[in-house]
Parts: structure tokens; C-alpha cells; sequence
């Protein structure tokens, strides 16, 4: 028993030397002074650190770089401050936005839809002329009713704000105001502009003065823009219902709207479902949407083509006597080609460009080919009439802007 309390005892002892040796071994580890790099002395270290040359700053650009580095710095900052500017103005002009009004208030506008104020009437809408204050400028007020065009009303009241809402384009008619939570229509209020539309001055009568050549060439331009930017957008719009009654005229040459997007078709680059289509106006239709219910943007170049060919000719697109201008016209052009097919206006006299009006012509008659794949993109129609009636156009804008006499052709 004495000699395994012995053993015991001795054990135990032999277990706290070992225990003390590692915990020896252990803070020697930690507490250890650490290792300076083989041949490294300190004195010589803080001596060559006292000792090394300080940097000196690097030397001005020589005298003749200066300016062009001063060039490039202002340059970036005023593109800089360009596009903060271009920014604030977008953000300025999307947190605007037309204003929606009550039925009240559009009620207040019209003279409670007084029919003295009616300037132009359509199929479901009827436009008002108002002034929202004597100190600003007149607005049309378009007010449509859904009463005997039910689904078919409100689906183009709705197409037409929704459009005008986003589009953004100096051609193509401004959305101000509008009101559409009426159980019996709505109502867009739009720009105003005062010199009518391109089908009265084109055929306003024998009293009035013919539309001068040069305005004609400037005014096709200017809605061949707009039809670019709605065929070349995201998503891509086909308006339906290009005619000269619905391009809005201002005073002068370089006001111009295209208007009524109600029969607009948005999204489809190439064709839309027939219930989708839109009809068109009389003359200015699309014989292939006749034939097979299909509109696409091609639909939309006819009827600029048949535009065209008003304009040059003075003749209405469709007439009760005499028939659709295209189907008088075509015949002719195929027998006699265009230079003797189409006849220039001839209350414009000689007041015209001769070589302009035959290179018109043959983009008109381009553009109503009968199949749609031979007709030409927008895009490449208003490059077309930019280049062949350049002399023209120029000639109109600056009449436009004060800088030519009023007696320029």
C-alpha cells in the first residue's frame, strides 16, 4: 500500500514538471523578440533614411503645354456641365407633365361646350377652341364622347393620351392638360395652331393665295420627321392616319404638327391583328390593308406618298367627281412617266423648282408602290426630300426666321 501511494505521488509530480515546462516553452514563444533581417543594423537603416534625397515635386509643363491643358480642362467641364444641365431639363420636364384636369374644369374651358368655340369636328371628337387665361396663348381643347362608340371610342381616347403622354418630337403635336375619369368621355388639351391644317391651305379655294412651293417642300419635310421618329421609336408607332387634314399648320413655314394618334398601332414593326388596324382616311389608305386587313409602317408611307403627290399637284387625295388621286394619277405615270404623269399645281405658276418637283415626284410615286416591300422606309424618304429639295427648304426657313425677303421662290 506505501508503494503505490509512492508510485502515485510520483506520478503526479512528474505531471506537474511537465505541465510547467510546456508553459514555459509556450511564453517563450509569444514573448520572443523578433528577428531583424540577416546583415540589417538599425543605426545603418535610420542613417540612410536621414540620408535619401526627398522627392522633389514634379516640374510645371513646359510654358507652350499649358494652354492646351487649360483647353482640355474646360472642355471636359463644359461637357460636363452640359449634361448635368441636359439631365436637370429632362427631370424638369417628365416631373411637369401635362396636368390632369376635372370634368369641371374642362367644362370652364370649352364655355361649357359652347358650339361657337368649335373649331374642327371628327368621327367621335369634337375640338374646342379656348383660352386658359387672357394673358396666355389659346389651347384646342379635343373632347371626346364614348356614346355610340362605346369599346371603340374609349380604346382610341386611351391609345391617343398614352402616346402623347410619352412622345416628345417639335413636330409632333403637344399634350398640355387632359381629363379622362368622365363615365361619359374625355378630353385631351393640346397646342394651338393658328394657321389651320395643310388641307385647307392646300385647297382652300380660288380666293385664297396658293401655298408657296418652298412651304410645301418644308412642311412635307417636317412631317416626314415626325413619322421617322414614331416608325424608328421604342417601341416602334405606326399613326394610321396620315393625311393632310391632320398636319396642323402655325404661322409660319417651320410650325408644324402631325396630329390624331387615335388610330395609332404601337409596337408592331411589321404588321398588327386587322382588329388592331386603323382605317385610315378616304384616298389615303392602304390598298394592301384593303386587300388583306394587315398595317404596318409601310401603310404609313403610302399615304405620306399619296401627302406627296397633293402637295405637288394641288389635287385632294379623294374626290367625289373624279375618284382617288392615286388611281387618276398611277395610269398616267406608268404610260407617260413621271415628269408628264404628275402635274405640278398650276396656281403656283412658274413660282417653283422644276427639277425639285420631278424628284419629289418620283420618291410620291415610290412610296405607293403596290406592294409594301417595294415602298422605301420613312427614314430614307426624308433623307430623300432633305437632299432633292434642299434649295427649297432652306429657302423656307430662312423666310421662316426673318433672314429672306418675302418675295423669294
Amino acid at each position: 500500500m506505501d508503494v503505490a501511494m509512492a508510485l502515485a505521488v510520483l506520478f503526479f509530480c512528474l505531471l506537474l514538471l511537465c505541465s510547467a515546462a510546456i508553459v514555459f516553452l509556450l511564453l517563450r514563444h509569444l514573448f520572443r523578440p523578433r528577428r531583424r533581417p540577416r546583415g540589417a543594423d538599425p543605426e545603418a537603416i535610420s542613417s540612410s533614411v536621414r540620408q535619401a534625397p526627398i522627392p522633389s515635386p514634379p516640374s510645371s509643363p513646359p510654358q507652350q503645354e499649358q494652354p492646351l491643358m487649360q483647353l482640355q480642362q474646360l472642355l471636359s467641364w463644359a461637357g460636363e456641365e452640359k449634361k448635368e444641365l441636359k439631365e436637370k431639363e429632362m427631370k424638369e420636364e417628365e416631373a411637369e407633365g401635362p396636368r390632369k384636369l376635372t370634368w369641371r374644369e374642362v367644362e370652364a374651358l370649352t364655355g361649357g361646350f359652347d358650339e361657337a368655340a368649335v373649331v374642327g369636328r371628327g368621327g367621335s371628337s369634337t375640338v374646342y377652341l379656348a383660352g386658359v387665361s387672357p394673358s396666355s396663348s389659346p389651347v384646342a381643347v379635343k373632347v371626346h364622347r364614348w356614346c355610340g362608340g362605346g369599346e371603340r371610342r374609349l380604346r382610341a381616347f386611351r391609345q391617343e393620351l398614352d402616346l402623347l403622354r410619352r412622345l416628345r418630337h417639335p413636330h409632333i403635336v403637344s399634350l398640355l392638360a387632359y381629363s379622362d375619369n368622365h363615365e361619359e368621355g374625355g378630353a385631351l388639351v393640346l397646342e394651338y395652331l393658328a394657321g389651320g391644317t395643310l388641307a385647307e391651305r392646300l385647297h382652300g379655294g380660288a380666293s385664297s393665295s396658293p401655298l408657296p412651293w418652298r412651304h410645301r417642300m418644308r412642311i412635307l419635310h417636317d412631317v416626314a420627321a415626325a413619322l421617322e421618329h414614331l416608325h424608328d421609336g421604342s417601341p416602334p408607332v405606326v399613326h394610321g392616319d396620315v393625311s393632310a387634314s391632320n398636319v396642323l399648320l402655325g404661322a409660319g413655314a417651320g410650325s408644324v404638327r402631325l396630329c390624331d394618334l387615335g388610330s395609332a398601332c404601337e409596337g408592331f414593326s411589321a404588321a398588327v391583328a386587322p382588329t388592331r388596324a386603323a382605317v385610315g382616311s378616304p384616298g389615303y389608305v392602304d390598298p394592301f390593308f384593303l386587300r388583306t386587313g394587315i398595317v404596318s409602317k409601310k401603310s404609313d408611307v403610302y399615304s405620306f406618298g399619296v401627302l406627296l403627290l397633293e402637295a405637288i399637284t394641288g389635287s385632294p387625295a379623294a374626290g367625289s367627281v373624279s375618284g382617288n388621286l392615286t388611281a387618276r394619277l398611277l395610269p398616267r405615270v406608268r404610260a407617260e412617266g413621271v415628269e408628264m404623269g404628275v402635274v405640278v399645281d398650276r396656281r403656283l405658276g412658274d413660282e417653283y423648282d422644276v427639277a425639285e418637283a420631278g424628284d419629289v415626284a418620283r420618291i410620291a410615286v415610290e412610296c405607293v408602290a403596290a406592294q409594301p416591300g417595294l415602298r422605301p422606309t420613312m427614314a430614307h424618304v426624308r433623307k430623300a426630300i432633305a437632299e432633292k429639295a434642299a434649295s427649297s427648304i432652306s429657302i423656307a426657313a430662312a423666310a421662316d426666321h426673318g433672314l429672306h425677303g418675302s418675295n423669294s421662290t
